[in-house]
């Protein structure tokens, strides 16, 4: 047993290797669940951070950033002050900077039929403590009945906040070496699959000159969805000589 776990964290190191030195700015990973995608995209956080003298070079999206994410259900009030926790991290040191007006407009094109409020700690400076959300037809002063959002609105809500922070240029223009985006869409349905493959593109278009986006999942569709747009789409020839 031993010799089998060793053999796979072996080639994960491989694999994130041949990723870090692969002369390509656009790279897609398909790959089963199970099969090891966020252990390559911790890997891969582990080499390029040794090669930069302990420092973090790149952003990073993966399961580690919704585990970021829990939710008191409030039960002793039978859920009427329920919330989203956000367990504090290094990343809450970039949320006096995140624009709300931003993240609503990433969300937005999803048509959420909800809004929220960000709590802060007492000290600003310490960042977001939790999300409250509440149906559209309230607004932020008055909303009184908040509400627990699904499962796959909540992926949505965390990829769209995530996506928010990469704006940042406090954050990205330091550690501007590469995106990591690993299966932002477990939870989705397909038309949400092929929105999130439509953010996706744009964060391509902004970056892929400047930066590496490697992008994995397990998802055959998202796969193609994004394969297709970037070798036949009409911005196919941009990307012609930078993707793998």
């Amino acid at each position: 047993m031993s010799n089998e776990v060793i053999s796979l964290d072996t080639k994960i190191k491989d694999l994130a290797n041949q990723l870090i030195e692969l002369d390509k700015n656009i790279i897609l990973v398909f790959a089963f669940n199970g099969s090891g995608k966020t252990r390559l995209s911790v890997e891969y956080k582990n080499i390029t951070k040794q090669n930069n003298e302990g420092n973090h070079s790149g952003v990073y999206y993966n399961a580690y950033s919704e585990d970021l994410f829990y939710w008191d259900n409030d039960i002793e009030n039978e859920g009427g002050n329920i919330k989203l926790k956000v367990i504090p991290s290094s990343l809450n040191q970039l949320h006096s900077s995140l624009d709300e007006n931003k993240l609503r407009e990433k969300l937005s094109i999803y048509k959420p039929k909800f809004d929220f409020n960000f709590n802060f700690f007492e000290d600003s400076s310490k960042g977001i403590e939790s999300i409250q959300f509440f149906l559209q037809s309230e607004t932020n002063d008055t909303a009184t009945d908040f509400i627990k959002i699904s499962r796959g609105e909540e992926q949505i809500f965390i990829w769209c906040f995530f996506l928010t922070l990469f704006d940042i240029q406090g954050w990205t223009g330091e550690q501007n070496s590469h995106f990591f985006i690993d299966d932002p869409v477990s939870s989705l349905d397909d038309h949400n699959i092929f929105i999130t493959a439509s953010t996706l593109m744009d964060l391509i278009d902004e970056h892929f000159k400047q930066r590496k986006i490697i992008i994995t999942t397990h998802h055959v569709g998202f796969f193609s969805i994004l394969a297709d747009w970037l070798t036949k789409g009409e911005k196919a020839s941009s990307y012609k000589n930078h993707i793998k």
